[in-house]
């Protein structure tokens, strides 16, 4: 009698053929061994992770950028409102500054959100069948609002995981760092759009310098994501995987 597991998922399953041993199912037929994914292209994909964290050291340079300026504006907000008339120059200056490090740092992460779920897609492509989702919703997550503040999360936690590596320690420290940071830099957006003085304008400011100071920080924790998955598929074995009773 064969024993075959027609509605069950893909893994190891007791010999059709009723011998003491395991064969693979993918879900339509029968093996001895697991498929082995496609061999990782680590010239393309280690070239892709080593742009991305280019991306991420400059989106972290301009986040120092913008907290220095936060910092000259608060200064000079301050200085005007203790009745020093000659910081009015001092406020035009941050004002043209500010607009400039806002346009390259819009456009930086626009690069760097692009070229990580590229990344991202690749790696879960080749670990297909090996995480809880599709290679299309690893990059996809990170678009998706509501979603967008775990899934992606637990989908670079199942990257480690796929490759039969611990999930860092610290890697929940680089999402709460990253998703503190968007928040604030968000909310100090719709203060500054709000403000009708320049109290409320200095408030503005302070959210968006502390915004940046934690992206700052996670950015050095997103280099060694990259890095560290990226590693990991280069040196993982492509042999096909034996079955365990054979």
């Amino acid at each position: 009698m064969t024993n075959t597991p027609t509605l069950s998922p893909a893994g190891w399953y007791p010999a059709p053929d009723g011998s003491a041993t395991t064969w693979w199912w993918d879900g339509a037929t029968w093996s001895q061994q697991r498929p082995t994914p496609p061999p990782v292209s680590s010239p393309a994909i280690a070239k892709l992770a080593l742009t991305t964290q280019v991306l991420l050291i400059v989106c972290g340079v301009l986040a120092v950028a913008t907290i220095g300026l936060e910092a000259f504006g608060i200064n000079a907000v301050a200085n005007f409102l203790n009745g020093s008339d000659t910081t009015t120059d001092a406020l035009d200056i941050y004002d043209r500054s500010t607009s400039v490090v806002s346009i390259a740092t819009t456009i930086a992460i626009i690069a760097t959100g692009i070229l990580w779920a590229i990344w991202q897609y690749r790696a879960a492509r080749h670990l297909a069948g090996l995480t809880r989702r599709s290679a299309g919703w690893h990059a996809g997550s990170w678009f998706v609002p509501i979603v967008s503040f775990w899934f992606p999360y637990q989908n670079i936690s199942d990257l480690w995981r796929a490759m039969g590596r611990t999930r860092p320690s610290w890697q929940i420290a680089w999402w709460v760092l990253f998703i503190g940071s968007n928040i604030l830099v968000g909310q100090s957006t719709r203060l500054y759009l709000a403000a009708q003085d320049l109290e409320q304008f200095r408030v503005a400011m302070w959210v968006n310098l502390v915004g940046e100071i934690l992206a700052v920080a996670a950015v050095p924790l997103a280099c060694l994501i990259v890095r560290g998955i990226t590693q990991g598929l280069m040196l993982r074995p492509t042999d096909p995987v034996p079955s365990p009773g054979a």
